[in-house]
């Protein structure tokens, strides 16, 4: 669980620190879209938590984002 934890507080500082770049932000944003509307159908919870439940409920699609956001150099290895 703590990895999950450390991951998903990466991804929340990575979408903050690459918000004011377009095609980054829009990246993040796809990613959300796709995967975190599973576990948060309205979007009004925190990146972070909606993360840590997306791990619990969908292991696949988490590791799916995580590995997409890898790829792109979002969040570091």
């Amino acid at each position: 669980m703590e990895d999950i934890k450390k991951i998903a507080m990466g991804i929340f500082h990575s979408y903050e620190d690459s918000y004011l770049d377009k095609e980054k932000r829009k990246i993040f944003e796809d990613l959300f879209e796709n995967f975190l509307t599973k576990v948060d159908k309205v979007g009004t919870m925190e990146i972070y938590d909606a993360v840590i439940k997306l791990a619990a409920q969908y292991r696949g699609d988490f590791d799916h984002m995580v590995k997409t956001l890898k790829e792109h150099s979002l969040l570091p290895e």
